[in-house]
């Protein structure tokens, strides 16, 4: 692995100073831009927009111990059961304890949550929770929601620029402490800054069949590890088991349909209508998500189906259309009449458990580099994350790295910047149709050989793929954002192959079939 991808010099770009920058604009990333001490000059920086985030697409919920008939311990323990034995239980205590006092920040921010006809927070139960204890917003919107408030807030405070359009290229240290970035938006510039929170969500774009935006390439994570950060876990990849199978004139991104749909009384079944998860665990249809999906997964096999069916025949037209909106647009869109119709769903890559390794206060082994989100690793998740929990982790250890930065704040007129007139790195250039080629068969690779159902001779073949991809990378010259992505992809497809190789067995998300 290359140390830097930019391959450039140094000297004569523009720079800018921040004392904190945040790479990224979801949920994770703009939380912890509301806690960043006024005083401060702080960034967050977004490829694109607010709206082009795995947050804003998140349809379920956020989960946390509201109600008065659920308890810490409950919410722990199926955090603890889902996680198949990975998790950290600090992580996972720390998590549940300060969880409904981020809520309750949220509804003082005015997020906007579906209520109950007494006024209070409405709650819905999903897969792997044994009692209800998840908050949502616009039905089936949560995601979106909270990200859209949380963004016009951030657009009104004065300590906080939103840098939209604009890639993190690389991360700059001296001593293994952070001293800067750089990024592109349209042209290379140095931004010097002591602290840097990466919180850039996951890595659905490895895979053809996924939940996330295109943009989800892993650069945040890659960037990190080229930095020096320690990236643990990559292999445990969650697949979300109901996606609805794209239409025509559907994009890439395949449609999430939340499990919170099942959680309201949705039942899977095969094209002859058998419930066919019946009798396969305790939860049946509201299983962990790896197990339900390894059962959709065999059961497409045994009846030679490209996807199965989720009959939501059970609620009324007018409940569905209420508490599910989106989903019933987007259905309605494609000819589904729903409820009287039952979805046609298969599992597509949907969350990535593994990432930059950080302690509960989202630091890394580098000084003044954080993580929080998707991106990183806190030990919560385990091996196959718990549905909703993801959103709250966002948000407690968003608020916790903000608050651990204020407290120990590195000043940016303590570090010095080097800058070179030597290029960082070199080689020949690329052509666009060698990007374009290796991204689209890199993405075959990893469907067919990192996927939720994984093979030895399978992870071998994609290893051996991603082993010459990279080399070639190594060699090349980088100056494009379309060539920055494809070596963190192919960074990232290393990780997560090397780690399945690397694990022998079977835990949680990561399923090895001889």
């Amino acid at each position: 692995m290359r140390r830097y991808i930019y391959s450039g010099s140094t000297a004569g770009l523009e720079q800018i100073e921040y004392d904190v920058l945040i790479v990224g604009s979801g949920i994770a990333g703009l939380y912890v831009g509301l806690h960043i001490d006024p005083s401060k000059r702080a960034a967050i920086v977004t490829k694109v927009d607010f709206e082009k985030s795995n947050s804003w697409l998140a349809q379920g919920g956020i989960a946390a111990v509201i109600d008065p008939s659920d308890h810490f311990e409950s919410h722990v323990e199926d955090t603890l059961k889902a996680g198949a034995g990975l998790c950290d239980v600090t992580a996972v205590e720390t998590l549940v304890k300060e969880g409904p006092d981020n809520i309750s920040e949220l509804v003082e921010l005015n997020v906007p949550f579906d209520l109950n006809p007494e006024g209070e927070l409405m709650i819905t139960r999903e897969g792997g929770h044994s009692c209800r204890r998840i908050v949502h917003c616009g039905g089936d919107a949560t995601g979106r929601e909270t990200t859209r408030r949380l963004g016009e807030i951030a657009l009104e405070r004065k300590n906080l620029d939103i840098l939209f359009n604009t890639y993190l290229i690389d991360i700059l240290t001296e001593d293994d402490k952070v001293t800067g970035a750089i990024v592109f938006d349209g042209k290379p510039k140095l931004i010097k800054c002591p602290n840097i929170v990466i919180a850039t969500g996951g890595i659905g774009a490895l895979y053809n069949h996924t939940t996330n935006p295109m943009g989800a390439v892993g650069d945040g994570i890659a960037a990190a590890q080229r930095a020096g950060a320690e990236v643990v876990n990559m292999e445990l990849v969650q697949f979300h088991p109901t996606t609805m199978m794209p239409q025509k004139g559907q994009i890439e991104r395949r449609f999430l349909i939340s499990e919170a749909v099942r959680g309201e009384g949705g039942i899977l079944r095969n094209h002859l209508g058998e419930a066919f998860m019946q009798g396969k665990h305790e939860l049946a249809d509201l299983a962990p998500r790896d197990i339900v999906t390894r059962e959709i997964i065999h059961e497409m096999r045994r009846t030679g189906r490209d996807n199965v069916y989720l009959d939501v025949s059970s609620m009324s037209e007018e409940f569905f259309s209420r508490r599910f909106p989106t989903i019933f647009g987007e259905c309605r869109k494609f000819g589904i009449n729903v409820p009287e119709d039952s979805i046609p769903v298969r599992p597509a890559q949907h969350y990535l458990m593994g990432g930059i390794n950080t302690d509960l206060n989202g630091m890394t082994n580098i000084v003044g580099l954080y993580a929080c989100g998707e991106c990183a690793w806190t030990g919560i998740h385990g091996g196959n994350r718990l549905a909703s929990n993801s959103m709250l982790e966002c948000l407690v250890f968003g608020r916790r790295a903000a608050r651990h930065i204020c407290s120990n704040m590195r000043n940016v007129s303590e570090i010095t910047l080097s800058v070179s007139d030597k290029p960082l790195s070199g080689g020949k250039e690329l052509a666009y149709d060698f990007v374009v080629k290796k991204r689209a068969e890199l993405r075959d690779v990893m469907t067919n050989d990192a996927n939720a159902v994984r093979t030895p001779a399978g992870m071998a073949h994609g290893k051996a793929f991603i082993d010459e991809l990279l080399s070639q990378l190594d060699a090349a010259k980088l100056e494009t954002r379309a060539e920055y992505e494809l070596y963190s992809m192919a960074t990232i497809a290393d990780d997560i192959l090397t780690g399945a190789i690397n694990r022998k067995v079977s835990v949680g998300a990561h399923y090895i079939e001889a």
